[in-house]
């Protein structure tokens, strides 16, 4: 069933992006191709140990941002964003994209509610936002081991992920720690839209 789930996560969020892709600019599409592909290694490296890659919603956080949020809350504790994008996506809706000096916040509109959004995913390569586990970017791979668990480390070139898997209630969701030379090179937290 998990590899089921997997397989239409994947059609599903790769579906939903093929629009932004075409209308966003190569930095935001990048990065929203990077985290989609990141979650999909998340379940993965889940199916391997699920149990220790499965984190509560409150340490998958950073510098106070967490999925989930409104728009509003990220405002009142990032302030005014650099750049904002909208789009629309076929299989999701509305997207918009919040582009701070040194973090990225994607956000969704709720289905309910027209013209408010909530966080789906953020990222950064900045070592000034921390988790809730006092990680941040620049620490070392025994450090977020330390604080998050052991999990199955998914590599790719000189790349490897942490991929822990957040608890929300039946909805896939991944913390993701991008380890470069032993080091935290980027913070990265998605949820699949639907």
């Amino acid at each position: 069933m998990i590899k089921h789930l997997m397989i239409a996560l994947s059609l599903t969020v790769l579906t939903g992006l093929s629009h932004v892709q075409m209308v966003m600019p190569a930095t935001t599409t990048n990065q929203t191709n990077l985290l989609t592909k990141k979650l999909v290694l998340a379940q993965s490296s889940s199916n391997q140990t699920p149990k220790a890659s499965l984190i509560p919603h409150a340490k998958a956080k950073l510098g106070g941002i967490s999925l989930s949020m409104t728009e509003a809350q990220v405002r009142k504790i990032l302030g005014k964003p650099k750049s904002v994008k909208n789009e629309n996506s076929v299989a999701v809706g509305k997207l918009r994209y919040l582009q701070y000096p040194d973090i990225s916040v994607g956000l969704v509109e709720d289905g309910d509610n027209s013209n408010k959004f909530s966080v789906y995913r953020f990222s950064t390569r900045s070592g000034k936002y921390v988790t809730p586990g006092g990680i941040r970017v620049g620490d070392n791979r025994a450090k977020v081991i330390k604080a998050y668990g052991q999990v199955s480390p998914q590599q790719e070139s000189r790349k490897s992920y942490l991929s822990y898997q957040i608890d929300l209630k039946d909805i896939p969701a991944a913390f993701i720690f991008e380890i470069e030379g032993g080091r935290v090179t980027e913070i990265s937290c998605i949820e699949q839209l639907t």
